[in-house]
């Protein structure tokens, strides 16, 4: 009898199915409110080169739909210079540090920018790279 040992990967993740838990390891700017609030988790990682410019528009996102959007940046590095980068400007995101990468893979984060939006109940409503997402399509969105 041979026994494989076949790898486990997260599931793909569906439109309308329930988002996997967020289970972070640490926050570190606070937890996030999201009580009546559709949510925007956006993996991230330094060596995007648009990575800053990322992180002014998810603080500009958080500001414009905070009444009815939490932001959050899930990143796996904790190096000083990296957290600074995140939280530098008191941003209106936030940010969770996934030390073992459970987040990212639950998630199917493959790649960086990689977003998933969903709705007060948990219910996936977008999911894909961000590069080409405008406010205006969060809105449409988020509705």
């Amino acid at each position: 009898m041979a026994i494989l040992a076949i790898p486990l990967h997260a599931q793909r993740l569906v439109i309308g199915e329930r988002v996997p838990d967020l289970n972070i390891t640490q926050w570190l700017n606070g937890a996030p409110v999201s009580d009546g609030k559709a949510v925007m988790v956006e993996f991230y990682h330094s060596s995007n080169p648009k990575g800053a410019e990322r992180l002014a528009q998810l603080d500009e996102l958080a500001k414009s739909y905070g009444d009815r959007l939490a932001v959050i940046v899930v990143t796996r590095e904790k190096d000083d210079a990296v957290i600074s980068s995140l939280l530098g400007g008191n941003p209106s995101y936030r940010v969770g540090y996934d030390g073992d990468g459970s987040v990212f893979s639950a998630f199917s984060a493959r790649y960086v920018p990689y977003s998933v939006i969903y709705d007060k109940r948990g219910r996936i409503l977008w999911v894909g790279n961000p590069s080409s997402l405008s406010a205006a399509d969060v809105a449409d969105i988020i509705h």
